[in-house]
């Protein structure tokens, strides 16, 4: 690979905060880390202090290799490819997208009761329909 193909995107600030931020993220699951490992050891420690002791370590790694991945994607596209993450259908059979009557259209209400109105979300309106019709029926 030629020194242009390992070229890093960002600039050197950029890159210290972001490895900063990374050393920060990795030294506190550390912490938690150790300090769910002290919990366990106390008197009333459980075997839940264990599975947090053994599960933060495992959040560090995982932001280490988010972070290799985002490089990895950053370099990729600095570089300039641009491939889509889904390849292109190679025959011109193949569905690229969906027809547009097979889902209703926007704003369409055809009439009460039909799938479109059971997510209105009208709660407040029946509220204050049931306490208008409460303070009716109130003598006073």
């Amino acid at each position: 690979m030629s020194r242009e193909a390992q070229k890093n995107p960002f600039p050197l600030r950029v890159r210290i905060v972001q490895w900063s931020f990374l050393a920060a993220a990795v030294i506190a699951t550390l912490c938690l880390a150790w300090w769910q490992w002290d919990r366990w050891h106390d008197s009333d420690g459980t075997f839940q202090n264990l599975g947090y002791a053994l599960q933060w370590p495992l959040f560090g790694i995982f932001f280490i290799v988010a972070y290799r991945k985002y490089m990895e994607y950053e370099r990729d596209r600095a570089n300039g490819e641009e491939a889509p993450a889904v390849a292109k259908p190679t025959s011109p059979d193949e569905i690229t997208e969906l027809s547009t009557d097979v889902l209703p259209q926007r704003g369409s209400r055809q009439r009460s009761g039909d799938a479109a109105d059971v997510f209105t979300d009208d709660r407040r309106r029946r509220a204050r329909e049931a306490r208008e019709a409460r303070e009716a029926h109130e003598p006073g």
